[in-house]
């Protein structure tokens, strides 16, 4: 067992050092590299010959979280047919630069992605919100709305079981949650266990659910508009580029790079 953790730990420990981040026990115990669930005490009891305040660059991180709390507040809350706003990518790391940009996960109500998709994107540039643009470089503090998931589809895709994918879900930070969204997202991705059992437990036991998954139907006109929505966006971002399109479909879409 001990030697079970210790491999755990340093395989943890490496993995974030690969991007360049060294973890504090926090970080450590929810992102713990290993299919069998450790406590957070026998984590912490073998990482406390290490300094436990190794920290990211704090002030960055936090920043750029306000302004995504900020934008949530102000505006993606008040649309309706947003369920679910999380924070990915460097800033769920705590371990951002100041010339990242902040990701963003959105879940949307059942058949209604890609009206909301073309909804948010008109809006943004009409009230002048700072976001990324197709093909753009990386730009610090604009919005990337990168990943996209309907509420009747929250499993994310086989062939991106992996490491990497199974870290950022564990490490998002949920700014929005209607209906309990992110409760349902979490136990329509148990694959996450084969990666970091650990860090998906707490979660878990941290989001109770009690009522069962319901997967929710809309009448045929809305199913329509979405899919004659996300036909014309699909062959619009098809003939900019067929690697964009290569990760979406009617109930998700992912604009990040592949993995």
């Amino acid at each position: 067992m001990k030697m079970r953790l210790e491999k755990a730990i340093k395989a943890t420990k490496n993995y974030a050092l690969s991007y360049g981040q060294k973890l504090n026990g926090q970080q450590l115990f929810e992102r713990l590299i290993s299919p069998q669930v450790f406590s957070k005490k026998e984590i912490l009891d073998q990482f406390k010959k290490k300094s436990l305040n190794n920290q990211g660059e704090d002030s960055n991180w936090q920043e750029k979280m306000r302004r995504a709390q900020k934008l949530t507040q102000k505006h993606l809350s008040k649309m309706t047919g947003i369920l679910m706003v999380g924070v990915t990518g460097s800033v769920a790391a705590e371990w951002a630069k100041k010339s990242n940009d902040i990701d963003l996960l959105i879940v949307t109500k059942s058949d209604q992605l890609w009206w909301w998709r073309l909804y948010l994107r008109i809006y943004v540039w009409w009230h002048q919100i700072p976001h990324r643009k197709f093909r753009k470089k990386e730009t610090a503090n604009e919005f990337c709305f990168n990943l996209w998931l309907s509420e009747n589809n929250l499993k994310i895709p086989t062939d991106k079981e992996n490491l990497k994918n199974a870290t950022d879900l564990i490490m998002m930070k949920v700014i929005l949650n209607k209906g309990k969204t992110y409760e349902k997202f979490l136990r329509e991705n148990t694959w996450v266990k084969k990666f970091l059992a650990t860090g998906y437990d707490f979660k878990i036991k941290s989001n109770p659910l009690k009522t069962q998954l319901e997967r929710k139907k809309n009448n045929v006109w809305v199913k329509m508009v979405n899919l004659f929505l996300f036909t014309g966006q699909y062959i619009y971002m098809g003939l900019r580029s067929q690697k964009i399109v290569k990760n979406v479909n009617l109930a998700q879409a992912f604009f990040h790079d592949e993995n």
